[in-house]
């Protein structure tokens, strides 16, 4: 019996945790495209637009280790 009681609950913290990993890839992607809307409704110049990709890349570069080392 207590077998089969854990198991319920496994099942129900993965259903949970299956849950908030969709509720938060959900609103980053709303917040991504509210970002993305924003930056291109600003009408910058094109060398700022730029330097911001080289920015995001440069980030992206530094956090997965490929330009930090490891």
């Amino acid at each position: 019996m207590a077998r089969l009681l854990l198991l319920i609950l496994l099942l129900c913290a993965i259903v949970a945790l299956i849950g908030a990993a969709a509720a938060a890839w959900t609103r980053a992607a709303r917040e991504g495209q509210t970002l993305a809307r924003d930056l291109t409704s600003t009408g910058g110049s094109g060398m700022e637009r730029i330097s911001y990709a080289a920015l995001i890349l440069l980030m992206l570069g530094v956090t997965s280790g490929l330009l930090g080392g490891l």
